[in-house]
């Protein structure tokens, strides 16, 4: 193995591959919880050693109902990742979120089922409490650097997370706009649920490409008329995470020092054996 894996990059649709990086290893492990999406690439980018897995895998083989989240923070965990920055596609549930903004959600509405059951019922639970799901240090160092190189981000966002891999219908999207919810997702829940769990500090960055269906007479949609625009977007959002991830990394040294400062591990609350002696 490399020197110590500064930071893990979880790459989203768009961001299956990552040519910029400089490969130094290739792994592929079989965790606990089974195989990752796929092999992990540990190299250097923004001049830190950083390991790269593709969420979807590399072909983006894997529907968000079908990701393997908890053996893909398993195998960060194990490769020595304690910080990992997600990048996400993402629709707009408000008018003043536009296509090509950055977010950087603080919170998560899930709407998906059957994602966070244990594959094996004999495993000791916790009560994880949720209240910040997303690392608040980690998200103010991502939006400090974004401001720096002059991205648009929002600073916070509540990312409504549907099961896929069908968009919302109509009646969906303007009750997701009526709860006051930022945008809608389909692969935040449980990636960082289990971070969390794991103490990963974690946050992500959601690329906007167009206006959920529920504003869709406000500019791009995912219409067949404005597909084309919608994908250009989709791309470039893909190049402003890569440059803000550069960015955040360049001056990591600093970022890091804050983040040490913090505990994240968290004890079970309740575990199933404790239960069964009472």
């Amino acid at each position: 193995m490399v020197e110590k894996i500064e930071v893990g990059i979880i790459g989203g649709s768009g961001f299956c591959t990552f040519p910029e990086m400089s490969i130094k290893e290739k792994v592929r492990l079989t965790t606990r919880h089974g195989e990752p999406s796929d092999e992990i690439s540990i190299g250097e980018y923004g001049g830190q050693i950083i390991a790269f897995l593709p969420r979807h895998g590399y072909e983006h083989q894997l529907a968000p109902h079908l990701i393997p989240y908890r053996a893909n923070i398993d195998a960060l965990k194990e490769v020595g990742i304690d910080t990992i920055i997600a990048f996400c596609a993402a629709g707009s549930l408000r008018k003043k979120i536009k296509p090509g903004d950055l977010v950087i959600p603080d919170q998560f509405v899930n709407l998906t089922w059957g994602r966070d059951a244990t594959d094996n019922p004999s495993e000791e639970f916790i009560h994880l409490p949720m209240d910040e799901p997303y690392s608040q240090t980690l998200r103010e160092c991502i939006c400090e650097e974004g401001e720096k190189i002059g991205l648009r981000i929002h600073k916070k966002g509540i990312v409504a997370v549907i099961q896929g891999p069908r968009f919302n219908t109509k009646a969906e999207s303007d009750w997701f706009s009526r709860m006051g919810w930022s945008i809608v997702n389909m692969t935040q829940y449980p990636e960082c649920y289990f971070a969390k769990e794991e103490g990963i500090h974690y946050a992500a960055i959601a690329g906007i490409t167009d206006y959920d269906v529920c504003l869709q007479n406000y500019g791009l949609s995912m219409s067949r008329d404005q597909i084309r625009e919608t994908s250009q977007i989709f791309n470039e959002n893909v190049t402003k995470c890569k440059q803000l991830v550069a960015q955040v990394l360049q001056n990591w040294n600093s970022h890091k020092t804050k983040l040490m400062k913090l505990n994240t591990y968290y004890q079970p609350y309740y575990k199933k054996d404790d239960l069964e002696e009472k």
